[in-house]
């Protein structure tokens, strides 16, 4: 059980995670690698100008304004306005940031969270798509969400007009956590006519955002919160989307991350479905017919291996390197990020990537998106 002054030294580095974040300059690596060498945000802040330049290096610039003071009273300011506003604020830092997201090119440094929704969940898809949805498009989101529903899945999406709301409404029928990414702050409900929805979904899932309270949401805004939606989630499903339609800048992104794509297809000449087809035709989705075949390409109908044959992989297969031996022992029951892998087994990533493929062609290990990691079913 924590004690006061635990407490109080909590919420104190809390404070400093949040004024190093929101310092003009520093993203979320090089707050990482200042965090990395000082300990802790708190040491950054009480280091020296000298100390901090050896680590900025080149951006020694930054130094006076990471020591800035009235970073810190921002910050606790920000921290307490939230708080009574029942509004988390949540640094890359804490357990409670969402790992997939973590992993991404320009996460975001701070998220702010309304609602009780885990940011982890296990299985985790966006849905996405035109404005303009159809009764084609609404069925196709009621049909592939009420065949995903016996899974633990958490549903994310924009909240905006046309799929979207249809997806989180879907979700909320079935009994689904859903989760909408906003392009301002949680307390701006944007569009204004999705504002019931949007409460029903706080005790059902949240509203995330990466902007503080009061943030009215600009026309850019829309375009970058869609990394978010796309680097949170396992997979991306593309209902319906025009030719130039926002939606693919949100399939887009899950490409750059290495995430799993699917799209519907409908009439060949229905016009939302020309954006599914230019991303199936130019192979950045898979087709997407039947919800089985997101369970096929995400291989969640397969099993874990029972810990017994992983001792029996190693048993059987005595052609193993050192090296894979200790892969396959270290990835164990679990899915494991390549980071994270590399990190334990103390390999490059690259030459651990090569490994890894060797371990593939053998169908000992498989390729998770997001660059996850985990052994086969192996019989």
């Amino acid at each position: 059980m924590l004690r006061g002054n635990d407490i109080q030294m909590k919420v104190e580095e809390k404070i400093y995670q949040i004024a190093l974040s929101r310092a003009r300059g520093v993203g979320y690596v090089l707050a990482q690698r200042l965090m990395a060498h000082f300990g802790s945000a708190q040491a950054v802040f009480q280091s020296t100008i000298q100390a901090l330049n050896k680590v900025l290096g080149s951006s020694r610039y930054l130094a006076p304004v990471i020591r800035n003071t009235n970073g810190l009273e921002q910050a606790y300011e920000l921290l307490v306005s939230h708080t009574k506003a029942n509004i988390r604020i949540i640094t890359p830092w804490e357990a409670a940031y969402p790992e997939r997201l973590k992993h991404t090119y320009g996460a975001p440094t701070l998220l702010y969270l309304r609602g009780n929704i885990d940011l982890n969940t296990a299985k985790i898809i966006s849905v996405v798509g035109t404005r303009r949805a159809t009764n084609y498009g609404k069925k196709a989101v009621e049909m592939l969400l009420s065949e995903l529903s016996p899974y633990p899945l958490l549903i994310v999406s924009g909240l905006a007009y046309g799929i979207d709301i249809h997806a989180h409404r879907t979700a909320l029928e079935l009994g689904l956590p859903t989760l909408a990414v906003l392009a301002g702050g949680v307390d701006t409900i944007y569009p204004k006519a999705h504002k019931s929805v949007a409460e029903a979904m706080l005790a059902q899932g949240g509203l995330l955002s990466e902007h503080p309270l009061q943030t009215i949401p600009e026309a850019h805004q829309f375009a970058t919160r869609n990394r978010i939606v796309a680097g949170i989630s396992d997979a991306t499903i593309v209902v319906e989307a025009g030719q130039k339609s926002g939606t693919l800048i949100t399939a887009h992104y899950a490409n750059e991350y290495n995430r799993e794509v699917f799209a519907v297809s409908w009439g060949i000449d229905a016009p939302y479905s020309v954006g599914c087809h230019y991303l199936i035709k130019n192979h950045q989705a898979h087709l997407l017919t039947r919800a089985a075949d997101i369970v096929d390409v995400m291989c969640w109908g397969e099993a874990a291996p029972a810990s017994k044959n992983i001792v029996d992989i190693l048993d059987r297969l005595p052609e193993l390197t050192r090296a894979e031996r200790d892969t396959i022992q270290t990835i164990g029951q679990s899915e494991v990020h390549i980071d994270e892998l590399s990190y334990k087994t103390q390999l490059p990533p690259n030459q651990l990537l090569t490994l890894l493929l060797q371990l593939e062609f053998k169908k000992i290990v498989k390729f998770l998106p997001g660059n996850k990691f985990r052994l086969t079913a192996y019989h």
